[in-house]
């Protein structure tokens, strides 16, 4: 058994999670066979030149969806025929190809899919639902084909497999495929197949726009893939189509997993092909989590069996990935999402603490204000529980304990800081104490190792819990979960509190949540002090002469990669080695490979061997997609190997 590849070289070289697919919309000649195959041939080598595995194409694109009683022509049903082997020879050595064709079987006609590849023609997919209301009338051309499986066609000299019951594998994705109507129906054909096993489902469309139906559809098939947990490859006809009654507007849309992945509007003048690799890595990560997911398959795979055709067509070779990879996975890049998102986070913060509080009769909450961004972040969420509950802010008790090694910058924003807020402030040295402490137990109270390190945490918490009995209170945490992640806190010192909110707040965010309080909420006094902490080095000040000189992200490494390797490890739970390829090219223009290397080696080797501060972190309401929570998202012994990620 060989172990993963965590050089910096492995991070360049593509990885086979993906299936690119791409989809297009080409004009089409209403009723003109020959034509449309041209566009379609065309078209088609457009996207292959892009390294795609899989291009969709609309409903009907061979001979346009509004051909209408010319459907019933003869010499328009066989040349769909011929126009359908003609697509098979330009196959041969690239992507998988689904079109829109009219397919007549057993003297029945039929508005089908059908999927091409390696020079053949690999199956047919018959529509399900066919609207005849309003502006649709294709019961007047066409019948359903819902009930048709285990059946095959003869297009030329193939016998080709036909009927709903096809899932298409490709390259190790199983594709599943439905027609337009088909997604509008209560229990669509798109359900079935992703219960199925289908991870991509493709629809080949002629949906015609209406006021509000773009961001319809958009919401529609976004949710389907939520609830699907798979991809959606949605390619509707355009430019051509008879514009006597309506308007085609070309729409294509790429979901996955219950977000707009791509999408091209309607009414485009880009008629390029429309690229995203869909991960099916991701999807069999979620699928496998969720139990509701798994156990409606099991009942929909023994009651509808698929039968699964295996294509296999060239893979692209380039490592640059045709999706986003977004370097901050916590931080929405949007202002205005961000902006709400944060608002949002302070409000489940302060509701969750507020409970607290009530639940547990305190009469004050205490915590240890040293100046730095967590704390500071702990402090704000403490006066907006404060505000919910029409308390004074004299309520949260504040204590600032300096050291040897506390900085006169930071000391002072905490002080600061109380007096503009209204905190009950206390400073408590701590430097006797923690002499005395070394001394007791033989310690020489100068090398400044893991004990002194220690000792200075352990104490400032040993005062908090006793100051928190006298007034009544509890203590609230500070600690955050990227910390938590790398175990970066000391066990029973600032590893411990009665209830942290922090806990489930990653690094990344937490500036961006202080930000937003100093703009929003404080007032001009108190948003000057949270700019300066802002702008304050990241340093847990527990060794050298309180200039700041001890570094976090020189120690752990930076902080946005720890945060970018946390959610791939436990959002998906992605290898190693794929996380260190994805950041590579997340932080193209600000880390080399080798960087990334080093610290993601950092990071896997801190989270394995931090389980056990974790197995007794404090309460923490989850708030976002990841949890560390040993009550909840996350169940990890203790003792996991420490080379499990090699």
């Amino acid at each position: 058994m060989e172990h993963l590849d965590l050089s910096a070289e492995a991070f360049t070289k593509p990885i086979d999670d993906y299936l690119r697919v791409a989809t297009v919309s080409p004009e089409v000649a209403l009723a003109d066979v020959p034509t449309n195959v041209a566009h379609i041939q065309d078209a088609y080598s457009a996207a292959a030149r892009q390294q795609a595995e899989l291009v969709v194409m609309p409903e009907l694109c061979l001979t346009g969806y509004t051909a209408a009683d010319m459907f019933h022509n003869q010499h328009v049903i066989e040349q769909s025929l011929v126009g359908l082997q003609t697509l098979a020879e330009i196959t041969q050595g690239g992507p998988a190809l689904m079109v829109g064709a009219p397919l007549e079987h057993n003297g029945v006609l039929y508005n089908c899919g059908v999927v091409i590849a390696n020079g053949e023609i690999v199956g047919a997919v018959p529509k399900s639902y066919l609207p005849n209301y309003k502006e649709f009338y294709e019961y007047r051309w066409f019948s359903s084909g819902k009930t048709i499986q285990n059946e095959t066609l003869q297009i030329g000299e193939q016998a080709v497999p036909f009927g709903t019951d096809l899932l298409f594998n490709i390259n190790g994705t199983k594709v599943g495929m439905e027609i337009c109507e088909d997604m509008f129906a209560a229990i669509s054909p798109g359900t079935t197949a992703a219960l199925g096993g289908a991870e991509v489902v493709v629809n080949l469309s002629a949906s015609n726009e209406l006021i509000g139906k773009a961001d319809y559809r958009r919401q529609l098939i976004s949710n389907f893939t939520g609830r699907a947990i798979c991809g959606y490859v949605y390619a509707s006809s355009g430019r051509g189509e008879s514009v006597a009654d309506v308007i085609y507007g070309g729409h294509q849309v790429i979901s996955e997993n219950g977000r707009l992945s791509n999408e091209r509007a309607p009414l485009s003048d880009d008629i390029s092909p429309l690229l995203y690799d869909i991960d099916r890595t991701y999807l069999q990560h979620d699928r496998i989590v969720n139990k509701t997911f798994a156990e409606q398959a099991l009942e929909q795979q023994a009651e509808h069996p698929y039968r699964q055709l295996e294509i296999a067509v060239p893979k692209p070779q380039s490592i640059i990935v045709e999706r986003s990879i977004d370097a901050h996975p916590f931080v929405p890049s949007n202002p205005e999402t961000l902006d709400a998102r944060c608002e949002e986070i302070f409000n489940d913060l302060a509701h969750a603490l507020a409970q607290r509080i009530n639940d547990s009769c305190a009469e004050a909450i205490v915590l240890g204000l040293s100046g730095g961004l967590d704390s500071t972040l702990a402090l704000l969420t403490a006066t907006y529980a404060c505000d919910l509950l029409g308390k004074p802010y004299n309520f949260v008790h504040t204590i600032t304990m300096p050291g040897q090694a506390s900085s006169h910058r930071t000391q002072s924003n905490a002080d600061k800081l109380a007096f503009a807020i209204g905190t009950t402030q206390r400073v408590i040295a701590i430097d006797s104490l923690a002499q005395d402490f070394m001394q007791a137990i033989g310690h020489d109270q100068t090398t400044e190792d893991l004990t002194y390190e220690n000792t200075q945490a352990r104490i400032r918490t040993t005062l908090l819990m006793n100051y928190a009995n006298m007034v009544h209170g509890f203590v609230e945490g500070t600690g955050d979960m990227s910390e938590n992640a790398i175990g970066w806190c000391t066990y029973n010192g600032d590893h411990m509190s009665m209830f942290n909110p922090n806990g489930a707040v990653p690094k990344t965010l937490v500036s961006h949540l202080v930000r937003w309080y100093a703009e929003r909420r404080a007032d001009e006094k108190a948003a000057f002090i949270l700019q300066d902490i802002l702008d304050t080095p990241i340093s847990p000040e527990l060794t050298g002469k309180g200039d700041l000189s001890q570094t976090t992200e020189d120690i752990v490494g930076p902080y946005e990669l720890t945060d970018f390797f946390l959610y791939e490890h436990l959002r998906y739970g992605s290898r190693p080695n794929k996380i260190g390829y994805l950041a590579v090219q997340a932080f193209e223009d600000k880390y080399d490979a080798e960087t990334i290397a080093k610290w993601l080696d950092t990071f896997m080797r801190r989270f394995t061997g931090s389980q056990w501060k974790r197995d007794v972190m404090p309460n923490s309401t989850k708030i976002g997609s990841i949890s560390e929570s040993p009550r909840g998202d996350l169940r990890m012994a203790p003792n996991t190997s420490p080379n499990w990620y090699k």
